[in-house]
Parts: structure tokens; C-alpha cells; sequence
């Protein structure tokens, strides 16, 4: 194609200034549906700045803030102005990969006619021009992208991807030397994206928050500001017009759905993990990671009751962890969390760990009787170990009530378990005190058919040894427990026991009365003492 002198000047200065040729020739459809010059907004030149410092950037992201538009504008203009440049767009569904590739086929139609450099391929999901430069828009894991060399690569909302790690891995398998490479999406939930976000693996990282949209803002006043975004807007000090805006879109794009609105709007990168996805518990716990091994946090004392819930595993190396919680249940509903144990070790082992903890503390012990639990139920009543939860049930075959140890979980008990657990953590009867526990709890989610589990490469093993040691709470009396006790027998005991309790020890006036030692004949009467 020959040109005037006039427009290789033209084409020239376009090749060498990006944003020149960008804000003159590149057209978009802007939210109303107008035909728009793309002038970069604030969020899309914090990106180019970072590209600037580092070609691989991953973009963690509010959704609506045109990121998408301006890197498909970039590798728009580096493919149209560079022979041989070949870019790659994933997307994690055909039909998004062909609505990013549209981006890119209206920044050509919408081209004058100089720069509209002949086209050798163009379909769906592919642009090639006459000198080798080349677009392909296509599906994360599928092969259409395998076999060639990119100099630019962009992966799409990649925390929808099925399989994060392994497709980002084979996406960089393509890429060229000094390949710019780009990672953007909205969060969703504790998965592979945030891996990826967390570990130091080269890309820049960067976040950007709807508070830095220009459009982000409203003048009109909503009738229902919520508490929410009340306290959204004092803590991130919003103004006005951000807070009509906050609440106006909490209450029509997110149904009035906190959740929604921190995934879809998130004000900070933690919050965006932590409260994306579909999770199922209501409280967010930022920045905690598991920590294996032994934990307490209470030593034994005298006058209270404790139980521990067990979760059992195999013990291999890459399996699931065995893990036991430990609670003081002398006030049911104020439950306080005194030791764990997070491991991966034999049942056998894990036996022996165990009914040490439960002699220290005089735990009543709550075993899920599955699979490798049967065997830890086993192990202790050969110990002698006997303070075991214990589920009665009416066999028809031989009239009669039978008696089982451990807790047996199936799909109607489990939800009973989690629900328990849901309950207790709502309310903030039980306070978590245990850095795994909240994590567990971050990562646990309703998967597609609405069951509530760990989130693909998390665990919830600590999420179900504390359920069922709220559960081993129904065959805990206090009462019962502290009798069984030996009793306070001078003052000193006697106060102590009503300080552990905060119950009224029934012989105090008798100590009182008798001086230092508990009266062994029957006690006088306490009407009217105290």
C-alpha cells in the first residue's frame, strides 16, 4: 500500500505515540451506548503507568473501569503498527472472548481509511494483517491458542477461569521473550487468583477501587443510605456525591447485598478476596493464614467443662489435616476456644495426641465417626478413654436402642453440624481465637450445587472439628460435670469455684460457719443468705 506524505507523517507519529493515536483514531461505545474518542480515565492511565515500569502487570480490579478497552487498545495499536506482533486474548467463555474480540474489530472499522492496513484473516475471533501482525480472542484452555509465540498476552477475568494456576502457567508457556504480559479481573473468593496476587512471582500488582472512577459519583440523593455504606463512607472518608453513588448502586446492582457490593466494589485488595465468591459465613477474618501445629490459648482450671471436637485424615503427606479443637463450655452460649491441633500425622499418632489433650482437660471428646475416625474411636477405648460423645439410635431389626460412639456424618447431619457452627459465629457466642479456623472460615463456600465446603485447594478440617465440638456440647451438663468433681472444701476453693462457674456454691454458708473445712453432715438451710 503506498501512501502521501502527508499520511505516512500521519501513521508515523501514530506508530511512536501511543495516546496520540489512541484519543484521534480509537473508538468505544461508552455506557450509554455513544460513539466515544478513547480518552484514557484515571484507572486506565494508573495501568499504563505500571506497564511503564513493568511489562507484567496484574490488574485486580472494580468492575466498569474500562481495563479491558484500554489493553485491547494496546495490543490494537502494537499489532497494527509492528509486522509479525501476535497478541492473545483468554477469556473464561466463548462468548466473552467474543465480546472482547468486538472491541477490537470496531477500533478497525472505525479507522480512516489510511491506517486500515490490509486485513489476510478476519472471523470471531481472529485479525491478521497482510504483514504478520496477528489478534486471536479465544478460551482459556482451549487449543486454539497452543503452538505459537506471543509478544502480548491478556487473560481476562482469569479469576473465573476453571484451574487457575495451570492455565496461567500454559498461557506464559507461550509467551515470547519480552512479552508484555497482562492479568486483570475482579476477585472471586480465596481461590488460585489469590495465590497469584499473594506470592512474589514477578508481575507488578495493582489494584484499583471504584472510588478512583470518575462516573463513580452521583448528585442525586438516594431515599436509603445504609448503614453500611454509612460506615464505608466515614471510614474511606467518601464524599457526598460518592456516597449518593455507593448507595444508589448497594441498592439496584447489588440487591441491597453488602457481599455483592465488596466483591463487585471492593474498597481495598483484602476485602476483595475475602468477601468474593459465594462464602458462607458472614464474617471476614483479613490477612489470616493457617498455622499447623499446637496451639492453646487457655490452661486447664478447675470447676469448668471442656469438650473437643476431631476431625481425623489419613495422615499422607498432601491429604487433609487431622485436627482437634478444644472449647470450655462452662456457659454454652459463650463458648471459649482453649486449644488446637492442626497436623498431618498417622490416626494412630493422632490418638495419642488426643487423649493427652483430653486427660489435661477433662474433655468430653467428639470424634466424626467416618472413614479413618472409627479407628481414633477404637484407639481411645482401648486406652480406656471413655468420656466419649455418644449417639443413640432405635434399631427395627432388634426392637431396641442402640448406643454408638463418635458422631456419625452423613448429608443430613452434616448440614446440622455447619449450621450450628453458623449460628455461633453469627452471633458471636464463640469467638474464634485460632488463625486457621479463620481462614477455613474465608475459604468456605457454597460450590455449584449449593452445598457449603472448602473452596477449590483450601480445606475445611478445622471448620468441622469446631462444629462437632458444638455439638458435643448437647451431652455436657455443668452441673453434672462439677459434681463429679471433687468439691470445694475450704473458702478459698469455695471462691474460686463461684469466680469459674458463676454459680452460687450451694454449702458456702457452711464454710463459712464451720471456718476452713466443708461440714460433711447435711448443710443448714441458705434462705435468706446472700
Amino acid at each position: 500500500m503506498k501512501f502521501s506524505k502527508k499520511a505516512a507523517k500521519e501513521i508515523r507519529r501514530c506508530q511512536e505515540d501511543f495516546l496520540y493515536f489512541c484519543t484521534k483514531y480509537l473508538k468505544i461505545l461508552d455506557k450509554k451506548g455513544r460513539v466515544l474518542a478513547l480518552t484514557p480515565n484515571y484507572a486506565q492511565r494508573r495501568f499504563m503507568e505500571a506497564k511503564a515500569r513493568n511489562p507484567w502487570v496484574y490488574v485486580l480490579k472494580s468492575r466498569k473501569l474500562g481495563i479491558t478497552t484500554f489493553e485491547g487498545a494496546r495490543n490494537f495499536h502494537r499489532t497494527l503498527f509492528n509486522p509479525n506482533h501476535q497478541a492473545l486474548v483468554l477469556a473464561h467463555t466463548d462468548s466473552a472472548a467474543k465480546s472482547i474480540f468486538r472491541i477490537y474489530q470496531r477500533f478497525y472499522d472505525m479507522l480512516p481509511g489510511f491506517l486500515k492496513f490490509d486485513l489476510k484473516l478476519q472471523n470471531k475471533h481472529e485479525m491478521q494483517f497482510s504483514h504478520g501482525g496477528y489478534i486471536l480472542a479465544a478460551t482459556a484452555g482451549s487449543d486454539s491458542a497452543r503452538g505459537s509465540t506471543y509478544q502480548s498476552i491478556h487473560c481476562s477475568e482469569f479469576a473465573q477461569y476453571e484451574n487457575i494456576e495451570e492455565l496461567i502457567a500454559a498461557a506464559m508457556s507461550t509467551a515470547g521473550e519480552n512479552a508484555s504480559v497482562t492479568l486483570e479481573t475482579t476477585a472471586k473468593g480465596l481461590n488460585g487468583a489469590h495465590r497469584v496476587w499473594e506470592e512474589p512471582n514477578g508481575f507488578e500488582k495493582l489494584f484499583i477501587s471504584w472510588r478512583e472512577q470518575e462516573d463513580a459519583r452521583s448528585r442525586k440523593k438516594p431515599e436509603w443510605i445504609p448503614k453500611e455504606i454509612q460506615d464505608l463512607a466515614q471510614q474511606y472518608e467518601l464524599d457526598k456525591y460518592q456516597t449518593n453513588w455507593a448507595a444508589a448502586t448497594y441498592a439496584t446492582r447489588c440487591a441491597a447485598n453488602w457481599n455483592t457490593f465488596l466483591q463487585e466494589y471492593p474498597p481495598e485488595a483484602h476485602l476483595a478476596f475475602i468477601s468474593s465468591g459465594k462464602k458462607f459465613f458472614n464474617r471476614v477474618y483479613p490477612h489470616a493464614k493457617p498455622t499447623p501445629g499446637y496451639h492453646q490459648y487457655v490452661e486447664p482450671q478447675k470447676y469448668r467443662c471442656y469438650v473437643m471436637g476431631v476431625d481425623v485424615a489419613s495422615g499422607s503427606e498432601h491429604g487433609d489435616y487431622s485436627c482437634f479443637v478444644t472449647l470450655d463450655c462452662t456457659d454454652k452460649k459463650k463458648p471459649i476456644m482453649v486449644s488446637t491441633l492442626y497436623s498431618r500425622m498417622s490416626p494412630s499418632e493422632f490418638t495419642e495426641r488426643i487423649e493427652h489433650e483430653a486427660k489435661k482437660y477433662g474433655a468430653l471428646v467428639c470424634v466424626e465417626a467416618n472413614s479413618y475416625g472409627l479407628s481414633v474411636i477404637e484407639g481411645l477405648v482401648a486406652r480406656e478413654y471413655v468420656n466419649l460423645y455418644r449417639r443413640v439410635k432405635y434399631d427395627k431389626a432388634t426392637n431396641r436402642w442402640t448406643e454408638n460412639l463418635g458422631f456419625h456424618t452423613t448429608r443430613s447431619t452434616r448440614a446440622i453440624l455447619i449450621a450450628r457452627l453458623q449460628e455461633y459465629i453469627s452471633r458471636e457466642w464463640l469467638i474464634p481465637s485460632d488463625e486457621t479456623l479463620k481462614a477455613e472460615m474465608n475459604t468456605f463456600v457454597f460450590n455449584k450445587s449449593g452445598k457449603p465446603e472448602a473452596d477449590s485447594g483450601h480445606h475445611d478440617d478445622m471448620v468441622i472439628a469446631t462444629a462437632l465440638a458444638l455439638i458435643a456440647m448437647n451431652q455436657v451438663e455443668v452441673v453434672r460435670e462439677i459434681k463429679k468433681k471433687k468439691p470445694p472444701g475450704t473458702i478459698k476453693e469455695m471462691m474460686e469455684f463461684e469466680v469459674q462457674t458463676g454459680r452460687l456454691f450451694q454449702h458456702s454458708k457452711d464454710l463459712f460457719d464451720k471456718g476452713d473445712t466443708l461440714s460433711e453432715e447435711k448443710p443448714p438451710s441458705l434462705d435468706g443468705f446472700m
